[in-house]
């Protein structure tokens, strides 16, 4: 039975969103930002926290000074909250532990399979899609399961297209004779730009090993079929595109045939050379263009990505620089004016993994890795299921209802809890971590309890014990990561409780302060009905005024105390490595 992944249905996907927090501290220069007593906040740091909030580097650089002081203000306050709580000892406090006890529990294993399969697999998708690539391809049909005598006749075929291409004949010509893809006839198997996930793996480790102006020798086999491949153009990768455009349509009857291409194209001409003459863009597509959705503003299409638009005008915006204009494009819609707004360079690593990350979880190859070092993980601990305990498991079943019917945790009791279902160096899996797992788990909650059902749930009982015993057996511990992003999550908890208890529990706001600001400030509460103004009764904005002030508060005493400890550590700041930031490369 095939089985489903089960470590990312688990609570640990919680904490997954940490292990994107740092790069190690020996990976990256260190140039100091400012300084809180003896304590430094490196430029990388402040950089990548800033990224996070702005999640492009493009837009980084063009912050203002005071949009970067505004920042490392807020950072500031958090990494002395932070000083602060740790001088005091409060890190050892038994809230603080009993919350990274519970973090640390699935923090290994999350961190081990972070390491051991996203992390290298989506650097090779970053890597790959700093580029883009233009391909064609041949396709021969295969299905996944052939028969001796489909598959014989399906290489068959393909070898003797490669020889025809050998032999100097045109790519583009054998594809619209001989591929199966649909589309070939028309476009020659040409699949426009693409890059790094966004075809099946095979398909795409191919086409990434082969330069410009060659054709694979040997047939590449996909869930698709065969296909001969052949690349056409390799490129650097924009990541988006921000154009305007002026559309003149081409006038047609009520059958579609054109009418008028002349007068289109003389019209469209003549706005050119108006925007070529210095004439405002944007005046002008408000004035002539005769898209609906953009000319009001200005032909402002915003941000786009390769393949969002039609391929003429995709193919023209992606190879002009900014604020350049281009000649007039002919598409299916009509003339275009395009002129180039801004372009968005790929984004730094550090920025694009967490988007990398989703996109992989999601995909069938995270599925395929992730089996495939489970079972490495299985053979390295000589895991092995005990076919008495599925006997047990199954005498205690109905394998007529399913998984959620039979209701396992009322039907095993005392000693059953103890019974052992499979075995591994250093343990055993028991059905205690059985129902566990079952009670976190609805994977399985519509099933019915067969062997290989059984096989599959003790299966994934066993994932984070044995993950959790291979991280240590690694010593992921002592990794620079593992360390910086345990300790950003105590940083967090330690903030947090600064701001409990020496913020939140020192606000207190009465009746008689909600009746003052009330009265101070009635007019932010008047409505109109009609001609006559009316305002809102103190019982309608009483919870509004009561967060209004606590925020005040707040800030208040969030300022005296931050006061206090600007003079306990005193901050320095580097005003003009602050300027510098998100000039080098990252």
């Amino acid at each position: 039975m095939k089985r489903k992944n089960y470590f990312f249905n688990s609570a640990i996907v919680i904490f997954v969103c940490l292990l994107t927090a740092f790069i190690a501290c020996s990976s990256r220069k260190k140039i100091e930002l400012a300084s809180l007593g003896d304590e430094k906040i490196w430029l990388y740091e402040f950089e990548d926290q800033f990224l996070r909030t702005v999640n492009n580097l493009d837009s980084a650089k063009k912050t203002s000074i005071e949009q970067r002081e505004q920042f490392l203000d807020l950072l500031i306050k958090f990494r002395l909250k932070v000083k602060d709580a740790r001088d005091r000892g409060l890190l050892e406090s038994d809230d603080i532990q009993k919350d990274l006890n519970e973090y640390k529990k699935n923090f290994l294993s999350t961190y081990l399979v972070d390491k051991e399969i996203i992390i290298p697999a989506i650097k090779e998708v970053y890597d790959r899609r700093k580029e883009e690539i233009r391909a064609s391809h041949i396709l021969i049909n295969l299905p996944q399961n052939p028969s001796p005598e489909d598959s014989i006749a399906a290489y068959n075929k393909a070898e003797q297209i490669i020889e025809r291409l050998k032999n100097g004949e045109d790519f583009r010509k054998v594809a619209s004779e001989t591929s199966e893809d649909p589309t070939a006839a028309q476009n020659g198997g040409d699949l426009y730009y693409f890059t790094g996930g966004m075809t099946v793996p095979e398909f795409e480790d191919a086409v990434y090993s082969m330069k410009v102006g060659e054709f694979s020798k040997k047939p590449v086999r996909t869930q698709f079929g065969l296909h001969i491949i052949y690349v056409t153009d390799r490129q650097p990768r924009k990541e988006s595109v921000s154009a305007s455009h002026i559309l003149i349509q081409i006038q047609r009857d009520s059958l579609g045939n054109i009418i008028d291409s002349i007068g289109a194209y003389n019209k469209a001409n003549d706005i050119l050379n108006r925007v070529r003459n210095g004439e405002d863009f944007a005046t002008l597509a408000k004035e002539f263009s005769m898209d609906p959705g953009s000319s009001q503003r200005g032909g402002d299409l915003g941000y786009f990505e390769r393949r969002r638009m039609v391929p003429e005008f995709d193919s023209a915006a992606f190879s002009m620089k900014k604020g350049e204009i281009s000649d007039l494009i002919r598409t299916q819609f009509g003339w275009h004016i395009i002129k180039v707004n801004d372009i968005k360079e790929v984004a730094p690593f550090e920025v694009s993994k967490d988007k990398l990350k989703s996109e992989f979880r999601r995909s069938p190859q995270f599925k395929k890795l992730y089996n495939e070092y489970l079972e490495k993980v299985r053979k390295r601990f000589k895991f092995e299921i005990i076919p008495a305990g599925i006997d047990f498991l199954l005498s205690k079943s109905d394998t007529s209802q399913t998984v959620a019917v039979n209701g396992f945790a009322t039907k095993f009791t005392g000693a059953d809890n103890d019974f052992i279902v499979a075995e591994y160096n250093e343990g055993e899996i028991k059905v205690s971590n059985v129902l566990h797992f079952l009670e976190t788990n609805r994977e399985f909650a519509n099933l019915k309890p067969t062997r290989d059902v059984l096989e599959d749930i003790i299966k994934g009982s066993s994932e984070i014990i044995l993950l959790d015993k291979m991280a240590k057996r690694e010593n992921v511990e002592k990794d620079d990561e593992y360390k910086e992003m345990l300790t950003e999550y105590e940083n967090g908890l330690l903030s947090f409780k600064i701001d409990q208890e020496e913020l939140w529990s020192k606000i207190q706001v009465s009746e008689e302060d909600i009746k003052n600001y009330y009265e101070s400030n009635k007019e932010k509460y008047s409505i109109m009905d009609g001609e006559e103004k009316k305002y809102k009764t103190i019982d309608e904005v009483r919870s509004e005024i009561s967060n209004q002030l606590q925020q005040d508060k707040f800030k208040e005493l969030e300022n005296a105390y931050i006061t206090k400890l600007k003079e306990k550590y005193p901050v320095v700041i580097k005003r003009e490595v602050l300027e510098k930031a998100f000039t080098e490369s990252r």
